[in-house]
């Protein structure tokens, strides 16, 4: 688990630079630079992700045949929760902010809410670990720790109504990003991928007012 969410702290830590803007014009100067500008705004699931370990949804509690019924319930509507808000958070607060600061088109009202993310989302990663480690070694049970991890990553959908015009403001962009999600719904790796070249391209390649 620690090793997985080393993937999670490593796109943090890159926003530090994309969300910086004397960094992120700094990184756009070298060829390096480029490399990593590209990657983690296009293709962070298809040339970084495959290096850490993946933990399948479908597979959540699989091997734990003893719980109850209503214990097996409950962690499978948890995980659907998280399969819900994993979809959002990739695709809209991850691929959507990045397309959007890669365009030029954030504006500083958007920025204070992309920095207020940003530090909220270092802060959910953090604290997952802690409450994955708290429930390792058995300082709180199993469905409080899971719990508190719905109830901290839930909280994040009340900043939506702040970022309404952020969203509002490129229909086409949140389109696009709309059709990243079915694209993962597909659950196929070469589709995902074939979303990201095309993202690339028509970012890159046309004169879209997004």
């Amino acid at each position: 688990f620690v090793h997985e969410n080393l993937y999670f702290s490593l796109l943090a830590y890159v926003g530090t630079g994309m969300y910086n803007d004397i960094i992120r014009e700094n990184l756009y100067q070298t060829v390096l630079g480029k490399i990593i500008m590209y990657t983690f705004v296009f293709f962070p699931y298809i040339l970084v992700r495959p290096w850490f370990p993946t933990t399948q949804f479908s597979k959540a509690g699989s091997g734990t045949k003893s719980r109850s019924h209503t214990n097996e319930r409950f962690y499978e509507i948890g995980t659907t929760m998280v399969k819900i808000f994993y979809l959002w958070a990739k695709y809209f607060c991850g691929f959507y902010i990045n397309f959007l600061i890669f365009l030029g088109l954030q504006t500083e009202s958007d920025m204070k809410f992309i920095r207020g993310l940003f530090l909220l989302n270092m802060g959910t990663v953090s604290i997952a670990i802690f409450l994955h480690t708290l429930r390792f070694k058995k300082v709180l049970p199993p469905k409080l720790t899971f719990s508190l991890y719905l109830a901290q990553i839930y909280a994040s959908f009340s900043a939506i109504p702040m970022a309404y015009d952020m969203f509002a403001a490129h229909k086409r962009l949140c389109f696009a990003c709309l059709t990243g999600i079915l694209a993962n719904m597909t659950r196929s790796r070469p589709i995902h991928g074939i979303w990201c070249c095309v993202m690339l391209i028509l970012l890159t390649q046309t004169d879209i007012e997004w």
